[in-house]
């Protein structure tokens, strides 16, 4: 693998382009000759002739699938042509291709620095292969080092979505072999272990009733209505207001969640979610639940 300065320096007028490739491959799977047009505003002639170039650049990376119609990963014998981090790759799958995020140290419009990140937490081969899937259809195995379950044996994930709390990034899946049937869950990249691809099974092709449309609590959005905790002291208060941007007249607030993402905002929003504040032993919230009752019972009807 070499960096993108590197590439530059070898190939200054497509190494962009090469780039966007060899992105596309290792973490989608496919790249198509369309996709390369409308990204850098080339005639399919053009995108074309930089396909060409990879090929000989990289022979045993690429080939072209019928099936899918499109320029395919060789799993086999693929090897990348860039050193790209996962963070980096997670980062523009979410957000889209970005070439000065390929640069290091990465180039900015005013100085930036990202804290408390964690090197080396997310092995990129794993995070590709789960990124291929979702973008795929299709299952994994792995072995999940889970927080809430002591079950650590290889179990078949169907990955559907990427997510990033702030801090972590996170996919979510159809857990095939969930003894309780709670199939659709929230998965840490970071724990996973193992990754096996079954891109070639039909057994393992996502079902209609393992997908992301048929995802209930993910296609449920639920409104928070939110009002600054009474516990709260004025001083308290007026912070809370700052970074929440709650005008000064005003104490509540509302934003709407997927009920799947619930558990993330009410933990890190410090949300006090309870019909009987009563019934916990005290605790710091900064934001009270106002229709919490209500939506207990949009839940229980759609879920």
């Amino acid at each position: 693998m070499i960096t993108f300065e590197e590439l530059k320096n070898s190939y200054p007028k497509t190494a962009d382009r090469l780039a966007f490739i060899d992105f596309m491959l290792r973490f989608t799977g496919v790249v198509k000759r369309s996709g390369i047009s409308e990204m850098f505003n080339l005639s399919d002639a053009a995108s074309s002739k930089v396909l060409a170039e990879y090929s000989e650049l990289k022979p045993n990376n690429i080939e072209y699938n019928r099936t899918v119609r499109a320029n395919a990963i060789m799993r086999d014998s693929f090897r990348p042509l860039l050193d790209l981090d996962s963070e980096t790759a997670l980062g523009m799958l979410a957000n889209g291709f970005n070439r000065n995020k390929l640069s290091f140290p990465v180039r900015t419009a005013i100085p930036f620095e990202k804290i408390g990140r964690v090197p080396n937490n997310l092995p990129t081969d794993s995070v590709a292969k789960i990124t291929r899937a979702i973008n795929g259809k299709y299952a994994i195995s792995c072995c999940y080092q889970s927080e809430s379950s002591s079950n650590h044996d290889r179990r078949v994930i169907i990955p559907l979505s990427i997510m990033h709390d702030g801090s972590k990034w996170m996919f979510r899946g159809f857990d095939r072999n969930d003894p309780k049937n709670i199939f659709y869950k929230n998965f840490h990249f970071s724990r996973v272990r193992d990754v096996e691809e079954y891109f070639q099974n039909k057994d393992y092709q996502a079902e209609p009733e393992e997908t992301l449309e048929a995802d209930k609590q993910w296609n449920l959005i639920l409104p928070l209505q939110l009002q600054i905790h009474p516990d709260r002291t004025l001083e308290e208060a007026t912070r809370i207001r700052n970074d929440f941007g709650i005008p000064a007249s005003a104490n509540e607030l509302t934003i709407e969640v997927r009920c799947a993402l619930m558990f993330f905002v009410e933990k890190q929003w410090f949300i006090d979610k309870r019909l009987n504040s009563n019934q916990d032993v005290e605790r710091y919230f900064k934001f009270k639940l106002m229709n919490a009752e209500m939506l207990e019972l949009v839940m229980q009807k759609n879920l």
